[in-house]
């Protein structure tokens, strides 16, 4: 048979039903019972009374749907916050669905606690347990007390507020386990256990639950928190059918609290073939009609709803369980992305003719391109993901820094670029080595290796961490060896190519993150009907309170983000090897501040981009919580919003585009990051320490292994890099930026105070680092972290000049004059060699 070749509109026919032809959205629960469910939780909310109140409002909030619970227990509060204990349940609801006055809650629930003779101590200790918050910490004399006291409902749930390790946990797995124990005892342990997140041993729990008697009270919590914490491997042995079986037993139960613990553990580790149970439990197919047990004392109307209210909840949960993965499609185009790069590498090693080359492109890059390079190089993958979680988190306001981007251009175009335009040097440090010698030259080597080497560490691990592992559904235990092709690739086609493969992608990837941002707005707006109809139109309440003065012990003002972002751009772009490197590969001062105008141009329309990706991504999931795991929320977990948007929310084809812009930021980034630190390497360390030093003889092999080592070196430091507190924001400043001030205090020195000295410089630098950690990790004097930059320079700076004063005039240190003979030499020796 001969063959036939295909025609274009077959293929492009066959193109379109790859890209747009299947839906990843094949959802467990049916949009109607969706829908069902929230509306018996909304029912059960306003209709009923005291407790049961309280569980559907919880449920509402714990499955994303809060609207309505904040003004309906508000009113509750005006009414029965005298009452106990269901005043702890009001506080409990409000501490959830009121972020900005939590605190004021949670003190009122502590005071409860602390009230020996209350009649809601109990109460509060197990609220406590379930809003997250330790009572060592909160209320630690009161409970040590109850610990060291008798074994009791109060000691069980005061036990479990305070879990500190896995001691506190086998205490309480000692109480689920002891046969000797009061059962009811047994049955709030096991409670609790069914709860916590921590590993429990499963095997003990296990043969516990099904060897308890049939009429035991904690029977049913035992086979709850067993089947909820089964390790995967186990959950096809016949001990966990088991005691899937025993579980299900209860769905007919006379007992209500049987009934609904049932329910959330199909909820929370229960599959698609278990919503037949919970459905017959949502719609009251066998409503309970003895009386109820003493301790679910109430109407019948009462108890039942409780169990439609559990039932609705634990299908929500159970859809917010599925799992969501990338289309064929998607992988295609993250595969021919990749491709590309390592091709656009191989096609500029042949270009490379000498170091200059490699390092500076020749000199004479396209002002425009280069631009576009700086921007995608300070735009990383951090601020590509970290952006649109800050705006979800806390609100626009870091990005009203955007304000003071004119003053940015103007300090930085007149006051540092020519500076710097006047030597043609390979690094920014020989600046350093001008004005004030060897010494300082190496402790601005030293800060600026170990800002990039954290930096791409931190790139490294953040990218796979928060989005690879998200958005293409890995398994974590795969984070190594992902994180090794991610930076292999980097380092292939940024060790071929040089400056010119790196400036030539950064364009590139340039394109692919502002298109994936257009595209996640375009797709959000169709989806709400129009452009402005996601956008807020109040301050929401978990952002916090607005304010607009400079305030140090505050983590976000106005005054804030205009002092950060100013104080971050100038001292990146006057002391940075990666800015520095890019004015140089210009020709002249007027194209270096072109380039730097082109990037804050960029910078400028993109940051406002992922802003409003923020808002795009924060209003989706507000409408839609069910993409969003079990016990998320859009508080919580910010970060992770606009990679779980790209997988879920965007059409097939999409995804994948945006996931390669994201893989894009951080290839830009960490090509960028090579390039530049193993410049510094080769011109500040090896060529300086090494005793007659020849240039090898093939020297583009040489700068290239160069390259490799320290992308190795990086990949290695990205391993070790330890979790830091805060969210991705608060990460980046505390790690990433934890050399910017320091770094450019040396700079300051030597560009701008005529009578700085080398020891004066050199403790002014030490002195910026060491109020950088103080506050960025020992919350120095109250310091927020957002003024760690401003901080640290402004001391690095005045004890910079105070020791060169002290230098010069006590101790007559001559080092000024011989300082301005060396300026004055190079000076002349560069313009020689124009």
């Amino acid at each position: 048979m001969k063959y036939k070749k295909p025609s274009l509109s077959c293929l492009l026919c066959l193109f379109l039903l790859l890209f747009f032809g299947c839906d990843k959205k094949d959802n467990t629960v049916s949009d109607d019972l969706r829908e069902k469910a929230v509306k018996e939780l909304d029912q059960v909310m306003q209709s009923q009374e005291s407790w049961v109140k309280v569980h559907a409002a919880e449920y509402k909030i714990w499955s994303g749907y809060r609207e309505s619970v904040r003004e309906t227990f508000l009113e509750e509060k005006s009414k029965w916050e005298s009452q106990s204990p269901y005043r702890i349940g009001i506080w409990r609801v409000l501490a959830q669905s009121d972020p900005a006055s939590e605190k004021e809650y949670i003190d009122k629930i502590v005071k409860a606690f602390q009230n020996k003779q209350g009649a809601d101590r109990i109460h509060a200790a197990e609220t406590m347990a379930k809003l997250g918050h330790n009572l060592n910490e909160w209320a630690p004399e009161a409970t040590q007390e109850v610990l060291k006291g008798p074994i009791n409902s109060l000691y069980v749930y005061t036990l479990w507020s305070s879990l500190q390790g896995e001691d506190d946990i086998s205490a309480l797995m000692d109480l689920a386990l002891d046969r000797q124990l009061d059962d009811l005892l047994r049955m709030q342990a096991a409670y609790a256990i069914r709860n916590e997140e921590n590993m429990i041993p499963w095997d003990e729990l296990a043969r516990e639950a099904l060897a308890v008697p049939d009429n035991s009270l904690a029977r049913v919590y035992l086979l709850a928190a067993a089947y909820v914490h089964a390790l995967e491997n186990e959950r096809n042995s016949s001990t966990f059918h088991s005691i899937k079986e025993e579980l299900l037993a209860y769905k007919n139960a006379p007992n209500k609290g049987e009934r609904m613990e049932m329910a959330i553990a199909l909820g929370k580790a229960g599959q698609a073939g278990d919503l037949p149970v919970l459905k017959d439990l949502l719609e009251n197919k066998n409503p309970l009609e003895e009386p109820v047990a003493p301790e679910n004392a109430g109407p019948l109307g009462q108890a039942n709803a409780d169990i439609r209210a559990t039932a609705a909840y634990s299908i929500l949960t159970l859809d917010r369980r599925q799992e969501h993965t990338l289309a064929l499609a998607d992988w295609l185009m993250v595969i021919f992305y990749l491709a590309g790069m390592v091709g656009i590498g191989y096609y500029f090693s042949k270009k490379n003719k000498n170091e200059k080359d490699y390092y500076l492109g020749g000199g004479k890059m396209n002002p425009i391109a280069v631009g576009l390079s700086l921007f995608a190089t300070l735009l990383s993958s951090l601020s590509y993901l970290s952006y649109p979680g800050e705006m979800v988190k806390y609100g626009p306001v870091i990005f009203s820094g955007i304000l003071v981007f004119p003053l940015i251009y103007y300090v930085v175009g007149w006051f540092l670029i020519p500076k710097f335009m006047k030597l043609r040097v390979t690094s920014a440090y020989e600046i350093l080595e001008i004005n004030l010698g060897v010494s300082i030259r190496l402790l601005a080597t030293f800060f600026f290796l170990s800002l990039r080497f954290l930096w791409m560490g931190t790139i490294i691990f953040i990218t796979v961490h928060t989005a690879i592992l998200a958005i293409f559904g890995f398994d974590p235990k795969y984070t190594l060896i992902i994180s090794v092709l991610l930076m292999g690739i980097t380092i292939f086609y940024t060790t071929l190519g040089g400056l010119k493969a790196v400036v030539f992608t950064d364009v590139i990837q340039s394109g692919v993150l502002m298109g994936g941002a257009i595209l996640t707005l375009l797709v959000v707006s169709y989806t709400f009907g129009s452009f402005t109809s996601w956008i807020p139109d109040e301050w929401l309440g978990h952002w916090g309170e607005l304010k607009f003065g400079l305030d140090a012990m505050e983590r976000l003002t106005i005054g804030n983000a205009l002092l950060t972002t100013f104080v971050w751009y100038v001292a990146s772009s006057g002391s940075d090897q990666m800015s520095i490197q890019r004015f140089l590969a210009t020709e002249n001062v007027q194209t270096a501040r072109k380039t730097f105008g082109v990037s804050l141009i960029t910078t400028f329309v993109v940051q406002t981009l992922l802003g409003l990706v923020g808002l795009a991504v924060l209003a989706y999931f507000i409408a839609f919580p069910q993409y969003m795991g079990p016990g998320e929320s859009v508080a919580t977990h910010a970060d992770q919003l606009f990679p779980k948007f790209i997988l879920v929310g965007l059409p097939v084809g999409i995804s994948g585009l945006v996931a390669a812009g994201i893989l894009a930021a951080a290839m830009s980034s960490l090509s960028s990051g090579l390039n530049s630190t193993s410049s510094v390497i080769s011109e500040d360390l090896i060529k300086r320490f090494t005793k007659n030093y020849k240039a090898p003889k093939n020297q583009m092999s040489s700068v290239r292994n160069l390259s490799f080592f320290v992308g190795v070196f990086a990949l290695v430091l990205s391993v070790l890099i330890s979790r830091v507190e805060g969210n991705l924001y608060d990460v980046i400043v505390k790690v990433v930026n934890l050399f910017v001030s320091p770094l450019f205090v040396l700079f300051f020195m030597a560009l701008f105070v005529p009578f700085a000295t080398a020891r004066g410089t050199f403790w002014g630098g030490i002195g910026s680092v060491g109020m950088a950690v103080a506050i960025a990790f020992f919350k120095f004097m109250g310091i927020e972290v957002l003024f760690i930059m401003p901080v640290s320079l402004l001391v690095g700076m005045v004890l910079g000049s105070f020791f060169s004063f002290l230098d010069v005039k006590v101790l007559g240190n001559p080092e000024t004059m011989a300082k301005r003979s060396r300026e004055a030499a190079i000076f002349k020796a560069s313009s020689e060699k124009e």
